[in-house]
Formats: C-alpha cells, structure tokens, sequence
C-alpha cells in the first residue's frame, strides 16, 4: 500500500510539472494568436484610412471641375477663365456668396488642391491636339490633390475641358 501511495505521488508531481508545461505552450499560442490577430487589425485600419483619404480627394477633385464651372457660369465668368494665366496654379477660394481662383495657397484640412488653365489647340479636322490653332473658346484644366500619409506624399488628378456656353 505505502508503493502505492508513492506512486502516486510521483505520477501527481508528474502530472503537475505536465500541467505547467501546457499552460505555457497554450499561454505562448494565444500570444501569437493575439499578435496576429492586432497587426490584422492595424492594417485593416490603415487602409480604412487610406480609403478614406482617396475618397476625399475624390470629393475634392470633382469639387474642383464643378468650382471652374460655376465661375464659367457667373456674369462675365468666360472672362474671368480666359484671364487666368496659363500654367499658373491656382487655389479655389469660396468668399461666402461665389468661387474664386487665387493664387494664395489654401488647404482643405490635410489636403492641397490646385488648379491649372491650358489652352486648347485643334487640328485641320478640329479635333483637339498638340498643336494646330488655339481654340479661344475651350480651355482645359488640370485640379491635382496633394496630401501627406503616414506612407508618403500622395496626388490624384483630374483633367477636364471646359467651353465657352455663352457663345
């Protein structure tokens, strides 16, 4: 009876120090689980935000065109277009009642938008191209978004004609 007892006895301090080593190894696999399992959420919220970022200037750039065309679209507005200097940027400014371009840097919250008047040549079929005659009466504008990310600078573009309706 006393064998038994102290085969019990070892098989108990056996299974104790067996007890302790699964405790270990599940506690080491939850932890890489759990490591996993947040560098997953991470990404999952960096690009969250990338996606956001994108959709923004998004807004922005289609904001951009619709500005041109509401200053195309004020009295005297084809004016104001054919008066912007070619190849200047320009910076959209909202003055509580109507959209102007100037040339003052401005911001919109992380973003930067400018806004570039080229003129429009037309070939001898009146398509436009690289050369030919300037068509006077469209114009084209290029409306770039520039914002920093934490993975460096980034720039969407958006080039688009623009003519003269009230010819």
């Amino acid at each position: 009876m006393k064998q038994l007892k102290n085969y019990l006895k070892v098989f108990q301090n056996e299974a104790k120090g067996f007890f302790l080593i699964e405790v270990i190894v599940v506690s080491a696999v939850i932890g890489t689980v759990l490591i996993f399992l947040l560098g997953s959420i991470q990404n999952s919220v960096e690009a969250s935000q990338r996606s956001l970022e994108r959709t923004q200037a998004a807004y922005l750039l289609e904001e951009g065109f619709e500005i041109v065309k509401a200053i195309r679209n004020q009295s005297n507005g084809w004016q104001t277009i054919t008066n912007l200097a070619v190849g200047t940027n320009y910076y959209a400014n909202w003055t509580g009642s109507v959209w102007t371009l100037t040339t003052v840097p401005t911001q919109t919250g992380i973003f930067t938008r400018t806004i570039v008047k080229a003129n429009v040549l037309r070939d001898s079929n009146d398509d436009i191209s690289s050369s030919g005659t300037a068509d006077l009466g469209t114009m084209q504008f290029t409306n770039t978004v520039v914002w920093q990310s934490p993975s460096g600078t980034k720039t969407e573009t958006l080039s688009f004609y623009i003519s003269n309706i009230n010819e």
